[in-house]
């Protein structure tokens, strides 16, 4: 792990909590999308939810990849 270089107004004791709580929120948050997505799932099939994962893919691919070079 990275050597943090902390203010004065946090202590490691402070950076370890916030770690574990960030930790816990996003297996939480994990958990809750894998729990929504089953039940989409088993509500409206397979085609409607491949198609909007496929969708969903696409636009993250696009927003993360960066502008394109163009010349």
């Amino acid at each position: 792990m990275a050597k943090i270089d902390l203010p004065d107004l946090y202590t490691r004791k402070d950076v370890d909590n916030a770690r574990t709580k960030g930790e816990l929120l996003g297996f939480l948050k994990g958990g809750v999308v894998g729990v929504v997505g089953m039940l989409l799932l088993g509500v409206i099939g397979w085609i409607p939810t491949l198609a909007v994962i496929g969708v969903g893919g696409f636009v993250v691919y696009k927003v993360f990849s960066g502008p394109s070079k163009s010349d």
